[in-house]
């Protein structure tokens, strides 16, 4: 099975600080983020793998990493009976 690692940067979604104790981010809509990186990866005939997937926040800038997997027709299996 083909894999690939990727590190996908979040344009946009930085932290900005509130206090002295606290940074947050802006709001904004995880499941637009993942069709967005989706839509990357659709092209070439990879589907990301949701579960390998961690956000990070690198200098103030979020950036998602994990696993992309090829995609692989099923193979179907056919069943002869005798009779």
């Amino acid at each position: 099975m083909e894999s690939k690692i990727f590190s996908f940067k979040v344009d946009g979604i930085t932290l900005a600080p509130v206090s002295e104790l606290l940074s947050t981010s802006p709001v904004f809509n995880r499941k637009e983020v993942l069709k967005q990186l989706k839509d990357v990866f659709k092209e070439d005939g990879y589907e990301v793998d949701e579960r390998s997937l961690n956000y990070k926040i690198k200098d103030g800038q979020l950036f998602i990493e994990g696993l992309a997997v090829k995609k692989e027709e099923a193979k179907s299996i056919g069943f002869m009976t005798g009779r």
